[in-house]
């Protein structure tokens, strides 16, 4: 199957905008040949700890009609995720669209650090039983844990991979640049290091480009960081087929990818949690803002979802075709 991963230069929390971005970019990779087109993490709004998160949570509704109106008009099978509002609570929800109508779908297991304040923990059902097979799905982190490893080695078929990972704060003092070097590193080599420790081929879509918002918890201050990582599509031995770096901007990548039936006997595994040996300051970051955000998503977020959503319509993105 030709598949395309899609990297984003993507409008903070612009869902309208960055609708138009990926439209344009799934076009083209239709366009070229491509049957499967993966889209990033929040490829509608990236996200950063603002006021801003909350009106395009809202506004996210319109996105999954959107996804199926791009997979009925190009023929194409779409994958991606963003935070959807589902039974009073709010999901990274990675949806995979068919042009018929079908769709599967798989919530993000623990949000990453400050991601709490906006949605809550999904499902670990990583595996998605599609007519093209087995799908597994790994949103950033997630490919970072064991636990999604474990998950996913000898039952599925193919991974289908997103990020919205961030970088250091641009004016970090210069003490902090090796750490930066090594986030960077760590972001553009994640999925090739998943894909062989899986045994599967993986698709992974990506962001590049800037967010500005608050610091987190105190929101003292202003901080502009930037989306890091490679679009890239990976064989099951780790093997970069085609690859995009953030630094080189938009796009998307390429490549013919085969499988059949890639599931079979699962490798064992080290009884850790994180794959990679994280710094210090990764774990004492993961250990303190999941629970602050965790409190701010109960204080904040949910009720102004609540609120929102009850009152306020819902303004629907649309190109020249209405979606709803």
């Amino acid at each position: 199957m030709k598949i395309a991963a899609v990297q984003l230069d993507v409008a903070f929390a612009g869902v309208d905008e960055n609708l138009r971005r990926c439209e344009a970019l799934i076009g083209e990779a239709a366009g070229a040949g491509a049957v499967l087109i993966v889209l990033p993490e929040f490829f509608a709004t990236a996200i950063g700890f603002s006021d801003l998160m909350l009106d395009a949570v809202i506004k996210n509704a319109a996105v999954p009609p959107v996804m199926l109106r791009w997979a009925a008009r190009h023929d194409v099978i779409i994958g991606g995720s963003n935070i959807i509002l589902s039974g009073g609570e709010a999901y990274n929800r990675f949806d995979l669209v068919f042009p018929d109508g079908q769709v599967f779908s798989h919530g993000k297991d623990i949000p990453t650090q400050f991601e709490n304040c906006y949605y809550t923990a999904g499902d670990k059902s990583y595996i998605l039983h599609t007519p093209i097979g087995a799908v597994g799905v790994a949103l950033c982190w997630e490919m970072i844990r064991y636990d999604t490893l474990r998950a996913l080695a000898g039952r599925a078929d193919i991974i289908l991979a997103g990020s919205c990972w961030w970088d250091l704060p641009l004016d970090a003092p210069p003490e902090r640049e090796p750490l930066r070097a090594y986030n960077q590193a760590l972001a553009r080599n994640t999925p090739a290091i998943f894909a062989k420790l899986a045994g599967i081929p993986l698709v992974h879509a990506n962001h590049c480009g800037l967010v500005t918002a608050s610091d987190f918890p105190g929101a003292t201050k202003r901080q502009t960081r930037r989306l890091v990582g490679a679009a890239q599509i990976v064989d099951y031995t780790g093997a970069v087929l085609a690859g995009k770096p953030f630094s080189d901007g938009p796009g998307f990548v390429m490549a013919d990818v085969s499988w059949e039936n890639n599931s079979g006997q699962a490798p064992g595994y080290p009884p850790g949690y994180w794959i990679p040996d994280l710094p210090d300051s990764y774990i004492r970051a993961w250990e303190t803002l999941g629970p602050q955000g965790r409190d701010y998503y109960e204080r904040v977020s949910r009720p102004y979802y609540s609120e929102h959503r009850q009152n306020k319509p819902v303004k629907s993105y649309s190109s020249d075709v209405d979606c709803c």
